[in-house]
């Protein structure tokens, strides 16, 4: 690959809303081409508070990995594919939208967005089934500001909108994949200028819900990892082991036995009011923003279950 190697497109989140989703069909597509692993997380310039965790480290900025890098995580891709790459990280971080911007100026950026007081309720039990919280969620999402921040979206579009103009995003919705997922398909492939081939992936369903089965073992991995992590030469043997022995999957496997894929508790009423009325102001703008009504993510009356 040449030294001007550029990305053709980003998908800069929200988490929960459908990147998973989203993902899945462009890898299968054969005119597209995603990098090894879904969340490379090459543009990110602040450490998540969690990688931090996990590498026994104080520092807040990421180490820029370098172009060759970059290239070498799409070496599987064939002459004329696109590539890209996704990450829910970008959406809020500070300087996602430079470092895009930097690397391709043309680059088209793929935003998923769900109701946010589904999405953020949807993010904590996710986040919960691979990293010890000792708190319920009516408490994270009172004393973690970020948490509120990250879902109010039109905020962070107004960031990419710095450095990117309207035509160059694509912004697809939750609500719009559950009621046509094939006219959304039909629409992410018109803006990628990619063919609507029939994909199998299409109807499948992705990153489903997941509760632990034990506390006790979600904690004690997550302490084995960030003592691995913690000095060079045990970062070294676990990437050796996990990249070229294929340890890294059995590990996986064995944490998956940990996980159950099932539905969550309902969100209590009161906190989910609460919700509402905080994301309300952003989903307006939004809605505006977009021309089309968002009422139904200002309502908070709750969805009745499904038999």
């Amino acid at each position: 690959m040449s030294s001007d190697f550029k990305l053709d497109f980003v998908g800069v989140g929200a988490a929960k809303a459908g990147t998973s989703w989203t993902a899945a069909i462009l890898d299968e597509h054969p005119q597209a081409c995603l990098g090894h692993g879904k969340e490379l997380d090459y543009f990110l310039e602040l450490m998540p508070l969690y990688m931090q965790h996990r590498l026994g480290t104080t520092e807040t900025r990421m180490k820029p990995k370098g172009i060759e890098w970059l290239k070498q995580q799409f070496d599987h891709c064939q002459p004329g594919q696109i590539k890209g790459e996704y990450s829910p990280r970008y959406l809020n971080d500070p300087g996602s939208p430079r470092l895009i911007h930097e690397h391709n100026p043309k680059a088209k950026l793929l935003f998923n967005f769900r109701n946010p007081t589904e999405a953020a309720y949807s993010f904590y039990h996710h986040y919960s089934a691979f990293h010890p919280v000792d708190m319920p969620f009516e408490q994270a999402i009172e004393e973690v500001p970020e948490g509120r921040e990250y879902f109010q979206y039109i905020n962070w579009i107004e960031k990419y909108l710095e450095y990117f103009p309207r035509e160059q995003m694509h912004i697809v919705l939750m609500d719009d994949i559950k009621a046509d997922n094939q006219k959304v398909y039909e629409e992410l492939c018109a803006f990628l200028e990619i063919e609507p081939v029939p994909l199998e992936i299409l109807n499948k369903r992705v990153n489903t819900a997941k509760q632990i089965r034990s506390k006790k073992m979600l904690k004690t991995f997550y302490i084995m990892h960030i003592l691995v992590g913690k000095f060079a030469a045990t970062r070294w043997l676990r990437d050796r082991l996990k990249y070229n022995l294929g340890a890294g999957k059995v590990w996986g496997n064995i944490k998956q036995l940990n996980i159950k894929r099932e539905k969550y508790d309902d969100m209590p009423q009161d906190v989910r009011e609460k919700l509402v009325e905080t994301f309300k102001p952003a989903n307006d703008r939004l809605a505006e923003f977009l021309g089309r009504d968002l009422d139904a993510w200002n309502d908070a009356t709750p969805k009745p279950k499904k038999k």
